[in-house]
């Protein structure tokens, strides 16, 4: 075993230490026993760390976690912080080298995502975070993460750190590979302009001309442009790396064992509960009672001393092929969907990393008392793991930090565990309705509701959960000849909407050139956008917690803005939770960057939008896509269409699929050719991987409304 930070010490027991008249410098020890986890201990004057106490509680998965808070009588604050291990950026940065830009842009997101969120919940906390003083580690032993573990040193004059500039400062030594934040040439080359510049700017001015809100839109659109619609997708994916940039961490000989209640067969498909819940935010109600349910048969196979149900340690055994590693698709799957799934548990005996995680070890409840080290007791657990599986503690995929009430954390990023533990007795009832859950048949009285000491989850059979699917407008906006019809048609056939009740579509064009409509007239309904009843008959739909799917004609703005403007939009969303999705497409025409951005000054204003990025009149420049995109919307890159193909698919009056079934009949010779069809299969194929993210929103709110069969 080797070293990778400080030296570490086992804890001594405290000495009354001499000060000199200078001030008081904290001191910081580091430690861990043969069987985990790793600690360290802090040790301030109590002026300057009286804060602390307000933050028992609050997790961020990549900041200091505090577990307890004691005064001396010497006027110290001693301080317990669970961390784990990690290699020191500068080793890092000379061993690996320069980081892709994804890998590096997602990394420095994700800690300032959380750095807003603690500095909107607790400034003081926020000041005595130094982003220069990170380690580089795997978090949940999957990902790449980027973490500071304990708390700057000094007094007043740490106060008011320059988060922006620390954290753009920080993302060059990523980008160099080197502790030298002016970017290399070579290095320049790969990165794209919208990132650039402040690179630059803060290389000449030693300041970062953006805030910590704007620096966090910067990172999403250069990410953007070097990947594939990373923002309709999974940011966390990025951080699932090759091996070669694992950092250096402390490693045990031998791996731990799984446990599982029957063997695994060979069609089973192996997944950690921590990378499903960083793809899919949240387990509904029926999957966390599944899911608690088989842990507590597991768990008594587990030896005692190694049993944890961090989501680290929680194997998901499904029933279903993995293509790669970062198959979304496989991920999408609800849990209460596989008929043969099954769990398997790995020990912890060694894990370095628990006290980092919230199920496994209980902070302090208040300062002078000790964190609760809850390795081998199931029902405490039990108790934490159902908070975190419905609060988001693990769910890495949001973009909005959002506002919180009383002690909640804003975000996803962040939660608040400071709960009193559970009983015994509440756990045994909740252990009778599970069990009751599963083995009985659906009826239509409601189990009883019960007292638990901690969030409840609805323990309902899936039959009888309730289902509220989001109010949702899609509608397609924009210039004449972009293919809105086209991404239209695409919808509606790759979203499965010609089987669907609980869908209404419309096809808004005024001159009789429904090119939407004439793929399934019965389906699609024609309601030309001069009417002056179209907007109330969409918005009236939608209230009937139908999906609507309109798509306008070219030049329609005037018309749509004498009903709706972005005050009236914000007003239905906030108080009908009407959510309106434009969906812009966004070609190489001069025209195209101008009419969205007076879509959005006239009609829709900040809400979320749907990027489509399309190569139909040439390349679209990474400029004009900065100039419009914004770190709520979703940017999705349509694949080439061949231009007599694209003509031609217009023109029928079949979907794609018809078209590849031989339905068509004559409707264009073209398809007629065995080559052609061979290219429009593959181009579908492509269709689909793009508009993927937006599918899925799709589908997810379909599910929330479908009752299972």
């Amino acid at each position: 075993m080797f070293r990778t930070r400080s030296e570490i010490v086992p804890p001594a027991p405290a000495t009354r230490p001499l000060f000199p008249d200078s001030g008081f410098k904290a001191r910081v020890e580091e430690f861990f026993a043969p069987d985990g986890p790793w600690l360290i201990k802090q040790t301030f004057e109590r002026r300057e760390a009286e804060w602390m106490t307000g933050i028992l509680g609050g997790y961020f998965p990549s900041l200091p976690r505090v577990l307890d808070y004691r005064r001396n009588e010497w006027g110290q604050i001693k301080t317990m912080l669970g961390t784990s291990p990690g290699e020191s950026l500068p080793e890092y940065c000379q061993r690996v080298g320069p980081l892709p830009v994804s890998i590096a842009c997602v990394l420095i997101w994700r800690l300032a995502a959380e750095l807003e969120a603690l500095e909107s919940w607790m400034p003081e906390a926020a000041e005595r975070i130094d982003p220069l003083m990170c380690q580089l580690g795997l978090w949940q032993q999957e990902f790449l993460h980027l973490f500071v573990d304990r708390f700057a040193q000094g007094t007043s004059s740490k106060r008011g750190v320059d988060l922006p500039s620390q954290l753009l400062k920080l993302c060059g030594f990523l980008l160099n590979g080197s502790m030298n934040p002016a970017i290399d040439n070579s290095v320049a080359v790969g990165v794209p302009s919208s990132l650039l510049t402040p690179l630059r700017q803060l290389q000449h001015t030693g300041k970062s001309p953006l805030t910590l809100k704007q620096l966090k839109g910067v990172l999403l659109v250069a990410t953007a442009d070097v990947t594939r619609g990373i923002r309709g997708t999974n940011l966390m994916s990025q951080l699932i790396v090759n091996p070669r940039w694992y950092p250096k961490t402390v490693s045990r000989e031998n791996q731990e064992p799984l446990y599982r209640k029957d063997p695994a067969g060979n069609h089973l498909s192996m997944v950690r509960l921590s990378r499903f819940l960083a793809h899919r935010n949240k387990l509904n109600p029926s999957e966390i009672t599944l899911l608690l349910s088989q842990l507590e048969e597991v768990a008594a196979l587990v030896p005692e001393e190694g049993l944890s149900l961090d989501p680290q340690h929680i194997f998901l055994q499904l029933p279903s092929q993995r293509e790669t590693v970062n198959d979304t698709k496989f991920l999408d799957a609800r849990l209460d969907s596989f008929p043969e799934f099954s769990i398997a548990l790995q020990s912890c005996s060694g894990c370095l990393t628990t006290a980092r995680s919230p199920v496994v070890f209980r902070e302090a409840p208040t300062p002078d008392t000790a964190y609760v080290d809850l390795r081998g007791k199931l029902d405490d657990q039990l108790g934490r793991l159902s908070q975190t599986l419905q609060d988001g503690t693990f769910s890495l995929s949001g973009y909005d930090m959002g506002s919180a009430s009383e002690k909640a954390l804003p975000g996803l990023f962040s939660c608040y565990l400071g709960v009193p533990p559970p009983d015994k007795k509440a756990l045994k009832s909740l252990k009778s309705a599970v069990g009751q859950t599963l083995s009985s048949t659906p009826t239509s009285t409601p189990l009883p509701q019960l007292d638990l000491p901690f969030p409840a989850f609805n323990s309902q059979p899936k039959a009888n959960l309730p289902h509220e699917p989001m109010k949702m407008i899609l509608i397609t906006a924009g210039s004449g000849g972009t293919g809105k019809s086209t991404v239209a048609r695409l919808i509606y056939e790759l979203a499965n909407f010609e089987n669907r009740d609980d869908v209404a579509m419309f096809d808004c064009d005024a001159l009789g050139n429904r090119d939407f409509q004439k793929i399934s007239p019965e389906k699609i309904e024609s309601m030309p956008i001069d009417n002056v009843d179209t907007m109330r008959r969409l918005v009236e739909t939608a209230m009937e917690r139908k999906l609507v799917l309109a798509d306008l004609p070219a030049s329609c703005q005037d018309v749509l803005a004498r009903d709706l403007n972005p005050d009236i939009i914000q007003s239905l969303r906030a108080d009908e939770g009407l959510h309106w999705l434009p969906i812009h497409l966004l070609t190489a025409k001069a025209a195209a960057v101008p009419a969205i951005n007076q879509w959005r000054t006239a009609v829709f204003g900040e809400c979320p939008s749907v990027i489509v990025v399309s190569m139909k009149d040439g390349p679209v420049t990474s400029d004009m896509l900065e100039e419009i995109a914004r770190p709520q919307d979703i940017i999705l890159r349509m694949p080439v269409l061949d231009q007599s193909l694209a003509s031609a698919l217009d023109a029928s009056s079949s979907s794609w699929a018809d078209i590849l079934d031989g339905k068509a009949g004559d409707a264009h010779r073209m398809f007629s050719n065995p080559l052609v069809k061979r290219q429009l299969r593959f181009k579908r194929k492509e269709c689909e991987d793009a508009l993927f993210p937006l599918l899925r929103l799709i589908v997810n709110n379909q599910q929330q409304s479908t009752p299972d069969e």
